[in-house]
């Protein structure tokens, strides 16, 4: 198949844009905007505090209640110190795939969306369908928020959301929620030869990391999801840094922790649990030595779970998709946002979550054909009464 087929050229257009989580996605949301803007579409942005990135909300259709939202991510992961065989942002063709960043994760299903939208919008809509575009999915789901508030409280009711992560084009109907953070520890520096004079942070945060894998340990026997892999919640710490020198009580020690809980699951509790570790066992003996020491516990994402929805809702999508079977994933997306505000939802896009985030990242053009045609159904659907 050629590169110059509708999808593959609104994918090229859009991996051009290196949007980054760390840098403006504004020139990309205007891209978007004089895309739809010839059919009709009416477009609303939620812009952040610093006015440097903004989310986008389209419709086109009746403004009536229902309707269906098909929802991605403007952003993507950086590309520094990766191999990449040719510029990432320039997409190419290699035998049936496409290469360049976010050709999976996920420009690749805001083309679908796009190639699919002059159909939608010539048909006899009686629902509307809404696109979303969303920024810093990648640093934690932290951009979609005050967009997915809105659709749940502004009366538009839809029927569904379709967020369009990598997932073979099967459906998910449930993933874990996350909650991640760091973990600050201050204690008292001083000679390593005099220790019960000091407080050491490298030796506090240990005692608090034990304490996580006692509660990691406890998740395994917990309560379970069965259908996630693995079916029960998790909790673990995967950086740490404190300490100045081998013969100075350590000041500092910073550790960064993350949770997946399974749907149901209150992530709240854990966090309390940990908390409450520090506060009464660890930091009243820290504080005996000198007041100043403490521990702090940020939380620097938190993710939603995704439960399952309705029997007749899923069938429904699962018979569009002409799939049988559903999938559970221990990840987390924007779905759980969208459903935690009120707008049942899916996950279902184009590409395979293995090629996400890697060099040379690619989606075959077949996937992304296929992608297309079920939007084109869903909206289809909002043809009816």
């Amino acid at each position: 198949m050629p590169i110059n087929t509708d999808v593959t050229r609104h994918l090229a257009d859009l991996v051009a844009f290196p949007t980054v989580s760390a840098v403006s996605n504004l020139a990309i949301l205007d891209h978007l905007e004089k895309v739809v803007a010839p059919f009709g579409a009416r477009v609303r942005r939620f812009a952040n505090a610093e006015g440097d990135k903004a989310n986008l909300f389209v419709s086109v259709g009746p403004e009536t209640p229902g309707g269906i939202v098909f929802s991605g991510h403007t952003d993507v992961v950086p590309t520094a110190g990766q191999a990449w065989g040719g510029d990432p942002w320039t997409l190419r063709q290699t035998g049936s795939r496409v290469v360049g960043r976010g050709a999976t994760d996920m420009k690749g299903f805001l083309a679908c969306c796009l190639t699919a939208l002059p159909t939608i919008a010539a048909r006899p809509l009686k629902r509307p369908v809404h696109l979303a575009f969303s920024y810093d999915e990648e640093v934690g789901c932290t951009g979609v928020g005050d967009m997915a508030e809105w659709v749940g409280t502004s009366g538009l009711q839809p029927r569904m959301a379709i967020i369009g992560e990598a997932t073979s084009m099967e459906l998910v109907s449930a993933h874990k929620g996350g909650l991640i953070g760091w973990a600050r520890v201050r204690g008292k520096p001083g000679h390593s030869s005099q220790p019960d004079r000091y407080v050491n942070a490298v030796m506090a945060a240990a005692e608090l990391i034990a304490e996580i894998n006692r509660i990691r340990v406890d998740m395994r026997s917990g309560p379970q999801f069965e259908g996630l892999d693995p079916p029960y919640s998790t909790i673990q710490v995967n950086q740490i840094k404190g300490g100045l020198h081998g013969n100075i009580v350590a000041e500092t020690c910073d550790f960064f922790w993350e949770m997946r809980v399974i749907p149901g699951e209150n992530d709240l509790a854990v966090l309390d649990r940990i908390r409450s570790y520090a506060a009464n066992v660890l930091e009243p003996a820290m504080k005996a030595v000198d007041p100043a020491c403490g521990i702090s516990i940020e939380v620097q994402a938190r993710i939603p779970g995704l439960k399952p929805e309705t029997d007749g809702l899923t069938r429904e999508v699962l018979g569009l998709l002409d799939r049988q079977a559903l999938r559970y994933v221990s990840y987390g997306t924007e779905a759980g946002i969208f459903q935690l505000a009120g707008t049942p939802s899916f996950v279902v896009g184009p590409g395979d979550i293995a090629d996400a985030h890697q060099p040379d990242e690619g989606i075959e053009i077949a996937e992304l054909e296929r992608c297309v045609a079920f939007l084109d159904r869903l909206g289809e659907s909002c043809c009816h009464d």
